[in-house]
């Protein structure tokens, strides 16, 4: 009868280590990198009350008679699949999709093995995990390097002397002019942004700074010098009666009236690969052919009209250089003493319409003060008709063109045209494909660490890159994994590390992707694989066992009081 107290007890006992295991699973459900543990029971040895028999002729065999004395614990196995992964903000948090782990060591040369990767950067360099361990693999550029177990860390190469400077291409059509902006000297930090802005004429140049990005402000369609054309005195400045310059000296006087100068930086100096045989700027212009007539007095004092053609120009060279459109129409005028004899224009954008009154004849003297009043001030806006059928309108002499008298022959419909040929001036297309350039590169040389680096990346394989201002992409390292011919067989030792143990063999170093391990994800993190569903269960299955066990010895005490109770 005692036999069955020692089974309750041994049942209450592994029910109990169960529960342990379970507990531990739940309280790590949140773990990074953590793997559950199954536990799994087996009976113990047995009394046998008879032992089995063969049969013979004569009698059948028997079968033995044995009393088990309960369970005990069989393994607490280690469940190592994968599980889900969660991503995080840090570049240096990995995970591993698939099989292997991470080698780490500590400051004693111990090397622990772990699927959590939540990683940084130390002050000197070195990658490392939570713990303050370092994380294993290779040192500086992998290439050819087969995996290692050596401990990482990230070099930066220092910078030598270097000038920030840029390239930039203008594209003219089918020809191309290579330019180069290049800063004066070295600087701590030589990048900066420069943005070229034009200006009226009748604004002074200047530059203005904030912080690294300089803003220059000039006249762009000033006729600018080829580097070289003129000879400068002595001194650098021009001879007397100069006024033009070249755009390297118009940036640089603008920025020193704006009070800048970045030590290693200004002056810029611009180097053109190229330069085009004609720099100067095209007038836009065309004609309208047929679309008007006019009505004028022959020789022979005989009054006729006649088909004419119109030319329109801009007055300033590059302004809106292909973009200008005229739009003539008629309309009904009722003011017989209309200023400009009726003739109205306005703009709207960059299209410019001409109101030509249907009951009067417009002089091509009226229609150009018409465009001039609706200009205003902006030069830009300022359109002419510079030539009547073929012949040239003297625009300094009105008499010229008051004596041409033309009435727009329209009816029905508009006449519209797109003024074409402008072109602006070789430099002031060069300074507007400098808006917002970076000079990048120039530095005084200098020892560089990972704070240095633009940005840091993990690819796939493990190898570990920076992006460095002067030196480009660098490779820094490899983070190479192991695996096991049996990881269920690992030790654990807490801190969701694991160390080597006789079952689970030798660690095998292996890069990452390469047959039998997984790969490596930046910004994310493996997640526990404790199943918390599963883990319930397994809890309230645990929870009956043990309730059962403790009435298996609640019973037996009641069946040994009836039989002392045999004595009365």
């Amino acid at each position: 009868m005692m036999k069955s107290l020692y089974s309750g007890v041994a049942g209450l006992k592994v029910h109990n280590q169960r529960m342990d295991v379970i507990g531990n699973n739940i309280s790590n459900v949140n773990t990074t990198g953590y793997k559950a543990s199954a536990v799994t029971f087996k009976d113990v040895f047995y009394q046998n009350k008879s032992y089995a028999t063969t049969g013979d002729p004569t009698s059948g065999g028997r079968n033995a008679n044995q009393v088990g004395y309960g369970a005990q614990l069989n393994s607490i196995g280690q469940i190592m699949t994968q599980s889900g992964l969660t991503y995080s903000d840090s570049v240096t948090d990995c995970a591993i999709q698939g099989e292997g782990f991470f080698q780490v060591m500590d400051q004693a040369g111990n090397i622990y093995y772990t699927r959590n990767g939540n990683f940084h950067i130390d002050n000197i360099g070195n990658l490392c995990d939570a713990s303050g361990n370092i994380v294993l693999g290779v040192s500086g550029d992998p290439t050819g390097i087969e995996a290692s177990s050596n401990r990482i860390n990230l070099y930066v190469p220092p910078v030598d002397n270097e000038k920030a400077s840029v390239e930039k291409i203008y594209k003219d059509g089918t020809n191309e002019y290579t330019y180069t902006i290049t800063a004066d000297g070295y600087g701590d930090n030589g990048n900066i942004s420069l943005n070229i802005m034009d200006i009226d004429d009748d604004e002074t140049p200047f530059a203005t700074q904030n912080d690294r990005t300089i803003t220059v402000r000039i006249d762009l369609d000033q006729e600018f010098l080829f580097p070289g054309e003129v000879t400068k005195n002595p001194d650098g400045t021009y001879p007397p009666g100069e006024t033009r310059r070249t755009l390297e000296d118009a940036i640089q006087e603008a920025m020193e009236a704006g009070g800048i100068d970045i030590d290693g930086i200004i002056p810029l100096h611009i180097e053109y690969a190229n330069q085009p045989g004609d720099t100067k700027a095209q007038k836009a212009h065309n004609r309208i052919q047929h679309g008007v007539t006019i009505s004028a007095t022959d020789p022979n004092g005989t009054d006729k009209t006649v088909n004419l053609d119109l030319t329109f120009a801009a007055t300033k060279a590059g302004a809106y250089a292909n973009k200008y459109e005229i739009n003539i129409i008629t309309y009904e005028n009722k003011d017989t003493a209309a200023e400009n004899g009726g003739v109205k224009a306005g703009w709207s954008g960059n299209v410019l319409t001409i109101r030509v009154p249907d009951n009067a004849p417009a002089s091509v003297d009226n229609i150009n003060k018409a465009i001039k009043a609706a200009a205003g001030k902006d030069e830009k806006k300022e359109l002419i008709i510079t030539e009547v059928a073929g012949t040239a309108v003297n625009v300094n002499d009105t008499s010229a063109a008051i004596s041409a008298e033309i009435t727009a022959n329209l009816k029905d419909t508009n006449v519209r045209l797109g003024l074409k040929n402008g072109k602006d001036n070789f430099y002031k297309s060069i300074a507007e494909t400098m808006e917002t350039v970076k000079l990048t590169g120039g530095s005084i040389a200098a020892e560089q660490t990972t704070k240095d680096l633009e940005s840091i990346f993990i690819d796939d394989d493990g190898v570990i890159y920076g992006v460095h201002t002067v030196h480009g992409t660098i490779a820094m390292g490899r983070i190479d994994l192991v695996v096991f011919e049996n990881p269920e067989g690992l030790d654990q030792v807490g801190t969701t590390y694991w160390k080597e143990s006789l079952s689970s063999g030798g660690p095998q170093t292996k890069k990452a992707n390469d047959v039998g391990t997984g790969s490596i994800v930046s910004t994310a993190l493996e997640m526990s694989n404790a199943d918390l569903s599963q883990e319930v269960s397994d809890m309230i299955i645990t929870q009956r066992g043990f309730q059962a066990n403790s009435r298996v010895i609640t019973v037996t005490d009641t069946m040994l009081e009836e039989l002392v109770n045999l004595k009365r």
